[in-house]
């Protein structure tokens, strides 16, 4: 006789109504391109979305984004060079300017207007450069999401990036529950067994999902509380505030036992642009109030934000290689209580999809 366990009726599990790898892309948003220093005046390209993209920067410093596909032969343009700031096939040496238009055809010793480039608007804020995906006629500012501390001289901050062989929304996913940290980052011990156990609030309104929780007798790391001369027993405020696809904010503030409480305020910023439905560019950054000339300081702490997030690029990885694998077309992920934040997050991105596709139905 073979011991089985019958499954719970009481467990959901993901259906319809959750954004999943085959939700369209949310074009009417910005993403991040690149941090503004990735730019220069030699060519690269970057995937957003599945478009194939060139960026570069003017003689002015100016950030340019366009098609990085000739429309002569479909030769890829960031293995062109520039000519002032023009970008020059390097096939026929076909010219265009920053706006895309041609600017010279050599066999032809004209500049036909019907050979022209798709661009795209991009709008550069401290460390990052956005780049609009939707209708580049009409790329709406209200949805760019600014930051203090990009360009505070208030702030400092450190920064890493990664390419990421999965799908953005498990990163969103995996962000919005912090109970993984006691197994994915347990030698870190940013959280204690009891922590997970704490339930956040979640608050959602106008396309924008906010979670909160609270930590008592948190643990944080002892060389940061001494330089802050910050003593224990300190409570931790953990909030995490989603409004556009392509990043997902976090904040920690970690108040202590003086009299009065000293505080540490960071904001830890998760960049999620997508490449294709199963890859990604992963940027993020933590902004500090507090240490700022402190070189040692911020080497550990880029050091360990680097390697923390690394083992959240391996987990997401190693799902999304059992996603390749596994091929059972009635299977659904379940669904437990501290899954509500993600799943709530993934709801209202598939609200967003679905009016965004019916939007562009619209004549």
């Amino acid at each position: 006789m073979t011991n089985s366990v019958a499954p719970r009726a009481d467990v959901p599990s993901k259906g319809p109504g959750i954004a999943d790898r085959n939700t369209p892309f949310l074009r009417d948003y910005w993403y991040v391109a690149a941090f503004s220093d990735e730019i220069t005046r030699t060519p690269i390209r970057r995937t957003i979305l599945g478009e194939d993209i060139l960026l570069y920067r003017t003689q002015d410093g100016l950030p340019v984004a366009m098609q990085n596909r000739c429309p002569h032969r479909s030769f890829p343009l960031h293995k062109g060079f520039l000519k002032g700031d023009r970008i020059v096939c390097n096939y026929h040496g076909i010219e265009f300017n920053p706006d895309g238009s041609c600017g010279h055809v050599p066999s032809l010793g004209t500049a036909p207007p019907a050979i022209r480039l798709d661009r795209y608007p991009l709008e550069e804020d401290g460390p990052l450069t956005w780049i609009w995906m939707g209708d580049a006629s009409a790329p709406d500012y209200s949805r760019l999401v600014r930051m203090e501390w990009c360009t505070s001289p208030q702030w400092a901050f450190v920064k890493g990036a990664m390419y990421v062989k999965a799908n953005y929304l498990g990163l969103h996913e995996n962000l919005m529950d912090l109970t993984h940290f006691l197994f994915t980052h347990g030698k870190w011990n940013i959280v204690k067994p009891e922590h997970i156990l704490d339930r956040p609030v979640l608050k959602e309104q106008d396309d924008m999902i906010v979670q909160e929780e609270v930590h008592e007798n948190a643990e944080p790391p002892a060389e940061r509380m001494e330089k802050l001369g910050m003593t224990g027993p300190f409570t931790m405020f953990v909030s995490q505030t989603v409004k556009i696809p392509g990043l997902h904010q976090g904040l920690t503030r970690t108040t202590d036992n003086s009299n009065p409480p000293k505080q540490d305020v960071q904001h830890i910023i998760h960049i999620l642009t997508p490449e294709t439905a199963n890859t990604m560019h992963y940027l993020w950054a933590i902004a500090y109030d507090a240490v700022l000339h402190d070189d040692t300081f911020a080497n550990t702490m880029q050091q360990v934000g680097a390697a923390v997030f690394e083992e959240d690029k391996v987990v997401l990885e190693d799902i999304e290689e059992v996603y390749r694998r596994d091929h059972r077309p009635d299977f659904r992920e379940k669904i437990i209580r501290t899954d509500k934040g993600g799943i709530q997050l993934l709801r209202m991105f598939s609200r967003m999809a679905a009016a965004e596709q019916e939007s562009a139905l619209v004549p």
